[in-house]
């Protein structure tokens, strides 16, 4: 028998400054709490975290790898798309006036277009704050950078332009490193109304033949059927097409997600460089609405009450690593209690803003 929605329509906007007291939720928050609630409320809701004082070394290099992407499309837009004065206002947005002045610097003119393209892009990855670790043999700056010199020639610059919001327009929005707030209103079926932000932050949006395309660049140590298959019904590349869609005022159906491996494979033809297309449909923006209230009404019910919130011990050990909250979990409600006043403030947000001097 099919379910029922709960949900009698939905309605959606960009948020305001007014809006800001509304409760917001980023992928990375709903997915977390998916994962299980326990972890997901304590460390996205509450910002806390059992401090281990080591580094993460998988997110600092996607970190930095995401801002060479960036600096490609900037690249695009300022060189192909011939709007160097566009490109420019953008890249001192994301990278500030120093970094985004010695990406500018690297640039000679008496070279060949790839070797140009390489010094700009590859400029973006000085000051990044990425730096090698004695203990890890893979992700070390020399690898990330032989990849991304990879992914600059496997890049057609032609062939999708990055969206410009108003073309002509020297500060216009454009489809690169873009944040979105919007406002999703549920009108029940028992008529009651229900109001929460989505927020995050698109990697990038591309246009052709009058159509949308959300981009989203992945990094991973492996690049198979499993991670293709991923996002053919993946949460964050639904969400971010209702997003995007309305940030731009325009439908996005349609998503292309690059994956790049660091270290590249010995023959990265085969799955050292990845591009992964997938479409959504009414029915998958309709089950994202579902899955989106349920995943918020967890949190709602237990992010005063943390002592209660259900422990998915599936979870326990995701990703090849055991969760670091599994002593907290592991413990009595009185000492849990006394663990959460002790516990490590880390806050998360996709709209901070990393870049910059």
């Amino acid at each position: 028998m099919k379910s029922i929605s709960r949900i009698k329509k939905v309605s959606l906007r960009l948020a305001t400054e007014a809006d800001k007291h509304i409760p917001a939720y980023d992928n990375t928050k709903l997915q977390a709490i998916n994962q299980c609630p326990t972890w997901g409320i304590i460390r996205y809701t509450h910002h806390k975290t059992m401090y281990s004082g080591g580094r993460n070394m998988a997110l600092e290099m996607g970190s930095a790898a995401h801002e060479f992407f960036a600096a490609v499309r900037l690249w695009q837009l300022r060189h192909y798309q011939q709007q160097p004065d566009l490109a420019d206002y953008h890249g001192y947005r994301l990278f500030g006036n120093a970094r985004y002045s010695n990406m500018l610097n690297s640039i000679r003119a008496t070279q060949d277009e790839r070797t140009q393209s390489l010094d700009f892009t590859l400029a973006s990855l000085d000051g990044c704050g990425f730096y090698d670790d004695p203990n890890d043999r893979r992700r070390t700056l020399t690898n990330l950078e032989e990849a991304c010199i990879a992914y600059v020639d496997r890049w057609d610059f032609n062939r999708m332009p990055v969206w410009v919001r108003n073309p002509g327009d020297v500060e216009s929005d454009v489809g690169i490193e873009c944040p979105f707030d919007i406002v999703i209103t549920f009108e029940m079926v028992d008529d009651s109304v229900v109001q929460y932000r989505f927020i995050g932050k698109m990697d990038g949006l591309h246009e052709r033949d009058d159509i949308l395309y959300l981009h989203e660049n992945k990094t991973a140590s492996r690049l198979d059927d499993s991670w293709r298959n991923s996002f053919l019904l993946s949460s964050q590349v639904t969400g971010y097409c209702i997003a995007v869609g309305v940030w731009a005022g325009r439908p996005v159906q349609n998503a292309e997600v690059y994956g790049m491996t660091v270290p590249l494979p010995k023959s990265y033809d085969y799955g050292g460089i990845v591009r992964e297309t997938v479409t959504r449909h009414d029915y998958h923006f309709a089950r994202w609405f579902d899955w989106f209230l349920h995943t918020v009404e967890l949190d709602q019910k237990y992010r005063n009450n943390i002592i209660d919130a259900p422990k998915y011990t599936h979870s326990c050990n995701r990703y090849f690593s055991s969760c670091q909250l599994i002593p907290f979990c592991d413990s009595s409600d009185e000492d849990q209690v006394e663990m959460l006043k002790d516990m490590h403030v880390e806050e998360w947000s996709p709209l901070h803003e990393t870049s910059g001097d």
